[in-house]
Order: C-alpha cells, then structure tokens, then sequence
C-alpha cells in the first residue's frame, strides 16, 4: 500500500523547501558578492580562502537543495504512480465484476425463464394426463361424461368471483377434475345400478373420498388436492361424509355446490336431469344445510349475469333469459332446444 499523503502535504511542502533553498542562495550569493567586493582585493589569500570557503558552501547548500528536491519529488512521483496503478487497479476489477454480475444476472434470468416455461409446459401436460384419467373413469358411465370437466370449470369460475389466488385455482382445478377418483374402487354394479342404493351399497360409495384422498396422496403433484378431494361431500351442518365437518374450508365449499348442481341438472342412472329452476330452488332450500348459502348465490349469480357463465348452460333446459346487456349475446336465448323458462310465482 502507498504511504498515506494528504493532499494539503503534497502542495505545501515542496513550495517550503523551494522558498528555503532559494532564500539561502540569494543570501548566499549576496554575503559572497560582498566579501568578493570588500575583502578579496586587500585580504589577499585570507580573503580567498574567505571566498572559496563562501563558494564552497553555497555549492554544497544547493547540491543538497537539489538532491533532497529530487529525492522528494521522486518519492512524490512513485506514490502518485502506485495511487494511480492502484486506482486503475481497483477500476478494473470494479468493471470486470461488473461484467460478470451482468453476465449472471442475464445466466439466471435466461434460466429462470427456462424453468418458468418446462414448469408451466408440465403443468399443461400433468393437467392433461389428469384429464385423460378423468375421461377414462367417466367413460364408466354415461350419464357422468364431462361431469368432473364441467365442475372443474364451474369452480374456477366461481373461485376467481370469490377471491382465490392463482394457485389456489390451480389447486382448486386439479381436485375438480380427480374429486370422484374415488369411484374407481366402486364395483359397476353399485355405480351403475339404476334403482334406489340399499344402506349397505351407500356405504361403500360413501368411501369414494376416503380412496380418492389416497389416490391423491400418493402423487407428490397432487398431494394439496386431497382435503378437497377427501371432504368434498361434507356439509355446513356437520351432516356429510366422511368426516361429518362444519368448518369447511372455500375450495371444498365451491366444489360441493358446483357438484351438487351438476348432478341435479344431469342425468343419472335413477332419474332424469332437473331442470334449470327445479335445480335452482332445491339448493336454495338445502342452503345452510347442506350448501354454503353465500356461494350458492354467487354461482347463480354469475350463471345468469355473465356471459361466460351463461354459456355454460347449453345443455341445461328452463334457463332464464339473460340479464347482461349486448347485442351479440342475443343469441345465447335462440335455438338451444331449451324449455321456456317459467319465473317462480
């Protein structure tokens, strides 16, 4: 490291010796100018000697002036030379760490993207391999095909009006989907009889959850589904299955109103599909009971003043008209085969 030099140092002590050394030479000069002029002629070799020593001096003072300006300016000059080295030091590794920063940055960030895209291109094609197993359960039975589609969009829907995160949704979706994968361990001839279950036949279908929840467990992507999967048949009065909750959390509460009106409106092995008001009506009545009341409101809501979720209603007949504004919409009421919709007197 160069000695420590203040500035104040390095300005002030070269004009201090300057102004010495000069002041001893115009001294110097003078005393012997005026021994020359008065001593020399009549001195004769004392003068001489006088003189010569005077010479002598003055020689010696501004050799040594001279040397120690040198020595000094000199010193002066290598510390300024390693300052600088040093300061172009410190700005060269300042630019390559810079450069390298930015490089690590652009390296992460490049990378980030990477997984950001093969992270989102798995989740498409994990949520279509799930679809792909759903298709293949409902294929089972007729009447339940697209069931587990349509409640999985129903629910997003629902979820996005109710306040649920982006991952939420995605959590939300995927237990939609897998929430009758249970039924896999229900024998056809329970799952497809078309006439009333006996007690002993219910109980086996009332496992359904409890082998979905399994299911689900042992898929690591499919791990934070399973209390939707397992409680989605639980109700608000503690009345439900398997485990008889009341403290039920939005995701299970959405996905069981959207499942219970899915299966009103369908058809199903031991009767046909409710119509749009019956449907309507019967889960106003068990609202409280069975159903969350504010989410019940809200999916009608949303089925009767929006666009996208009155086009979801297609396939369903009594459908009120709608209430959102549009020309373009105007269509939505024509030609669906639907039966006229009579308002509840």
């Amino acid at each position: 490291m160069p000695p420590s030099i203040s500035h104040d140092n390095r300005v002030q002590v070269p004009r201090l010796i300057w102004t010495l050394v000069l002041f001893l030479t115009v001294a110097s000069v003078a005393i012997f100018f005026f021994l020359f002029t008065n001593y020399s002629p009549r001195e004769g070799a004392a003068g001489f000697s006088i003189m010569l020593a005077l010479g002598l001096s003055l020689t010696v003072l501004l050799f040594a002036g001279v040397v120690l300006m040198h020595n000094y300016h000199t010193g002066i000059q290598r510390n300024l030379q390693s300052v600088v080295a040093h300061a172009m030091g410190q700005v060269q590794i300042e630019e390559e760490a810079n450069s390298i920063i930015m490089r690590l940055n652009e390296l992460v960030t490049e990378q980030a993207d990477k997984e950001r895209g093969l992270n989102q291109e798995l989740r498409v094609l994990f949520l279509e391999t799930v679809r792909a197993m759903v298709a293949t359960l409902e294929a089972r039975d007729e009447h339940t095909q697209n069931h587990s589609l349509r409640v999985a969009y129903w629910s997003v829907m629902l979820g996005k009006e109710l306040g649920l995160t982006e991952e939420e949704l995605e959590v939300m979706e995927r237990a939609a989907l897998l929430h009758d994968i249970g039924k896999l361990s229900v024998p056809d001839n329970i799952l497809l009889k078309p006439g009333k279950l006996t007690p002993e036949e219910f109980e086996v279908v009332k496992k359904h959850p409890s082998r979905g929840e399994e299911i689900a467990r042992s898929i690591k992507l499919l791990n934070p589904t399973y209390p939707v999967i397992r409680h989605h048949h639980e109700r608000v009065d503690g009345t439900g299955y398997p485990d008889g909750l009341t403290d039920l959390p939005l995701m299970v509460k959405i996905i069981s109103v959207v499942d219970c009106f899915d299966a009103m409106t369908s058809d199903r092995p031991y009767r046909e599909a409710m119509d749009y008001r019956t449907a309507r009506e019967t889960m106003r009545e068990v609202a409280g009971r069975q159903l969350d009341p504010d989410v019940v409101n809200k999916l009608f809501e949303i089925l009767e003043t929006t666009q996208e979720g009155y086009k979801t209603l297609m396939h369903i007949t009594g459908v009120p008209p709608v209430e959102f504004k549009g020309e373009s919409d105007t269509y939505l009421n024509e030609g669906n085969g639907r039966q006229e919709y009579q308002p509840v007197s």
